[in-house]
Parts: C-alpha cells; structure tokens; sequence
C-alpha cells in the first residue's frame, strides 16, 4: 500500500483526536479517537477515492464535520457543533461550488483538451474488410453459452475489442457472479477468459481456460481490482480496466490512469498505464507513450466520450452551451429499443463511440455528430485515434445520423414485422466511395438476425440475412436478366448524383465556415 495512503488515514484520523474547550485545543477522548481511525479507514477502503486536491478536501472536510459532531454530542459542547456545521458547508457546498466554477472559468480550455481537427476530405480510414457486426450484447450472449461447467461460480464480465490474428476479436472476461461467490472462490480465481469473433456473428466463441484471475472487477477485499491498484496509485484518477491479450497471448488489465489538467481541479488528462496480472497482481505503471506495442488501446471509451462532450459543448464557451447555442455539436452514438404492447419504440441513449479498425493498422474510436434539434441528421463524424488521443471531425453535413439510420432499419419490413427485433451498435463505413451505415438486427436473447444497411446520403435502406447479401442488394448485382445493363447504367448514375451531392455539401459546410469567421472577426 502507498505511504501516501497511510498519511491521509493518519491526517484524517488527527481531526477525531482533538476538541474546543476554553478556546484551546485539548485531546479528545481515547475512544473518540479510536472510533475516528476506524471510520477514517472505512471510508477511504470502500470508497477509494483518487488523492486530487478537491477530493482531498472534500474528505477531510467529511472527517473533520464527523469528528467535531461526535465530540459535541460527547462533551455537550456547542462550538463543535458549529466547527462540524462549517465543515460539512465545505465538503457538501463548497466543493461543488468550485468545481463548478471551474467549469465556468475553463470551459473553453476544456474545449481545446482533444484538439480536434476539421477535414472536408472523406478519408476511407475505416477498415472495410474488418466491419464490426457482432454487438456486445450479441457477444455476451455467445460467451455465456459457452460457460459450461463453470456457471456455478462465474458469468461474462464487460467485453473489450482486440485485433486479434488478423481479426477484431470480442475478450469477454469470466468473473464473479455475486458477491459470496467472490468470497467463496477468490483462492480460485476465475478460470479464464472467452474469445468471441466481432466480425463473425455466427462463429463459434472460444472458451479459455485453467488461468485462476483471482484479480477482477466484481472480486472483493484486496482481490477487488480498482482497490488493487488505488492502493498503489492513489494519486489518480482510475479508469475502467480494459481486458486484453499481451503478445505471449497471456491475458492483463490494462487501465488508464489521469489527473486533473486545470487548476488541478477538472479536465482529465491521461498520465499513464498500469498493466496489472489478473493471477499474481503484479503492476506495472508506463507513462503515454512508452507503453508496450502490443497494448492497442490507451484512451479508453469514457474519457474519449468526455473529450469530445466538451469540444462540442464547450467550443465558444459555457454561457453559450446554455444560451445560444451556436456551433453546438452533440456525439451520438447510442440507440435502444423498448418493447411494449404498442410495439418497438426506438430511443437515442447516452453518446457513445465504437471501436473499429483503421486501413493504418490502428484503431479508432468512432462517433457521429449531430446538433440540436436535428433528429436524424448529423454535420459529420469524428474518428479518434485510441493511441494517442488524436481526433478528426469529417464534415458531412446532411447526412442520416446513427438513429436515423437505425430508425429507418427498424421500420423496414423485414424487422418491423418480426416480434422482438432490435437495432445495435450503428457505424458507418465508407464502401465503394460512398458513406454508408452498416447496423446488425438482433433478437431480445441478442443473437443476429438481420443486417442492415443504410446510405447516410439519401437513407436508401436496405436489409439482408448477411453482409454479402445487403452490399449485393445496394450495389443493384443482385438482379438478373435483361434488365442487367439497365441497372447498371442506373447505378453509375446514382453514384454520379451521389457525388455532386457530397461536394455541394462539402462547399456548402466550406462557405458556413468562412461566413462564421468572417461574423466573428
């Protein structure tokens, strides 16, 4: 454990020891004080808070607002009463007040954190030949088929994408499915892990085993992996830990570590990893940059989500993220059905960005961008780079977003007359030139029924029992006969419209651009 830790235990414990009496401080009573090192304990062990200058605050604030509250009641003093009052004003009031003023202050320095550059240029950095059609909920559900004998203590924890032996490749984890069972077999360990093909949706899931993982999210006490590593690192902000497989094919957490990047208060900023063994617990910290080739992903999906809230939010400030809103941009990303007695209802969740494979080898995290008020269309999409941070903002003003997109394959014939289909997991891709989005159909269970396929420029729709089927009834091969050369000629047409489309687009966003520019100066 960090001496770090210790110390604040201590100077936590050091606000139960002492007591107002005639103005003078006075040692307060040995039971007082022993009470006090034991809730100071309690509360840093089960709340493993990140040793940041607000925090620290607020749990000394915390601390000291118990202490001076159980010695007024102990001693019948009123000045405590009145210390405890003060103290809990300035860890329940104070300390959101300046957070969110920092917030206030910083809003435009958050806003420049992802550095996000703006392209006209459609770049075909996605990697088509490794188009994501397995959702996580269809790969929970393939792992959970598998688990076998080994259901009795464990189920599949949150999956993470790998580009694995030339494939994206679902890790689905196996841990503790309720708490005694945690307790009961943390000498054990979890056994291993599951393979899940994310290209695949009808590939069988690969079970591995014999590895005791006693290290995992849902494990308890010192086996509880954030604990694990706060014990070592208090003095960051923990992310999630991302599972994934090292080049000897031997499985780690690998977890961001940050701190605050203004004012020491807010804007998360990455410092460094820590790979953690999920048998022994051995961990390992390596600033950015400097970690090893096979980790694939550093900036993990939440703090990518953050960033760019704030560069759409933030961008011309706070006062006009509420009031006026101009040049707002909102990631999307997140769609969800609801089935009830009158039918499917589609709903837009919380932004969220998928993982998907550059034509570099890299991977990226992808994002659609809308702004308010505009239900299915979006101004472009951003891909941001999972090494480094980077990100570009691809303008492409007019086209479907990912829920209307996802709208449109819900509402085709093929789903909507079928109980119990939903859209998942909606990413666009750029096929034959064109921008198109590409969104599985799964069952309730999650298993993939349909595949959908929608031109983000028109909304054309169309929906396949496979990836091969939908792309041959979009690109017009599947039709036979003497209407052949008509088709085709068709198609060559279309594509032609489809382009002087995107570049009066394209000109259009240009000279929106330079009209706000020109408003500005």
């Amino acid at each position: 454990m960090s001496i770090l830790l210790v110390l604040f235990w201590l100077l936590m414990t050091a606000f139960w020891a002492v007591r107002i009496e005639d103005k003078r401080l006075k040692l307060n009573h040995p039971g007082l004080i022993a009470l006090g090192a034991v809730v100071s304990g309690v509360i840093l062990y089960t709340t493993t808070p990140a040793l940041v200058p607000l925090e620290i605050l607020f749990y000394l604030g915390l601390s000291l607002a118990m202490s001076a509250f159980a010695s007024s009641c102990l001693h019948h003093d009123e000045r405590m009463g009145v210390v405890g009052g003060a103290a809990l004003t300035v860890a329940l009031v104070a300390v959101p007040f300046i957070t969110s003023g920092a917030y206030i202050i910083g809003a435009q320095s958050l806003a420049e954190i992802p550095q996000v550059e703006t392209t006209d240029t459609t770049v075909d950095l996605i990697d088509t030949d490794h188009i994501r059609l397995t959702s996580a909920k269809t790969a929970l559900w393939r792992a959970d088929k598998v688990i076998g004998n080994l259901g009795y203590k464990v189920g599949v924890f949150e999956p993470d994408v790998q580009f694995l032996n030339g494939e994206l490749t679902w890790l689905v984890p196996l841990d503790y499915n309720s708490v005694d069972k945690a307790l009961i077999y943390a000498g054990e360990g979890t056994d291993g892990y599951i393979l899940v093909s994310a290209e695949e949706p009808k590939a069988e899931p690969r079970l591995v085993t014999g590895i005791p993982m006693r290290y995992t999210p849902n494990a308890i006490l010192e086996d509880d992996l954030t604990r694990h590593i706060w014990e070592d690192y208090p003095t960051y902000i923990i992310h999630d830990p991302v599972f994934q497989i090292d080049e000897q094919a031997t499985p780690k957490w690998v977890t961001l570590l940050s701190q605050p990047g203004l004012y020491g208060i807010i804007g998360e900023t990455p410092r460094g990893l820590v790979i953690t063994d999920p048998v022994t617990g051995t961990n390992e910290f390596y600033e950015i940059g400097k970690q090893p080739a096979w980790i694939q992903r550093v900036y993990d999906e939440d703090l990518t989500e953050t960033y760019l809230g704030w560069w759409g939010t933030y961008s011309d400030g706070w006062i006009n993220s509420w009031w006026g809103q101009r040049n707002l941009k909102y990631p999307t990303g997140s769609v969800y059905i609801a089935h009830g007695e009158a039918g499917a209802s589609l709903s837009a969740g919380d932004p969220d960005v998928y993982l998907v494979q550059g034509t570099d080898g890299n991977q990226y995290w992808f994002s659609a961008i809308t702004t308010p008020g505009k239900d299915s269309s979006m101004v472009g999409y951003v891909l941001g780079d999972v090494q480094n941070g980077t990100f570009t903002f691809y303008n492409a003003p007019g086209y479907y977003n990912d829920f209307g997109a996802a709208a449109n394959v819900q509402q085709h014939q093929k789903v909507a007359m079928a109980a119990g289909l939903e859209v998942v997991q909606p990413i666009m891709y750029v096929i034959d030139g064109q921008e198109v989005w590409i969104i599985p159909v799964v069952s309730q269970t999650g298993e993939v029924m349909e595949i959908g396929l929608v031109v983000a420029h028109g909304g054309e729709t169309y929906v396949g029992t496979s990836l091969d089927d939908v792309l041959t009834q979009w690109r017009g091969t599947g039709i036979t006969g003497g209407d052949d050369v008509g088709t085709s000629d068709n198609t060559s047409v279309l594509k032609e419209i489809e382009e002087i489309r995107k570049l009066l687009d394209q000109l259009e966003a240009k000279l929106k651009a330079e009209a706000v520019q020109e408003s500005a100066a």
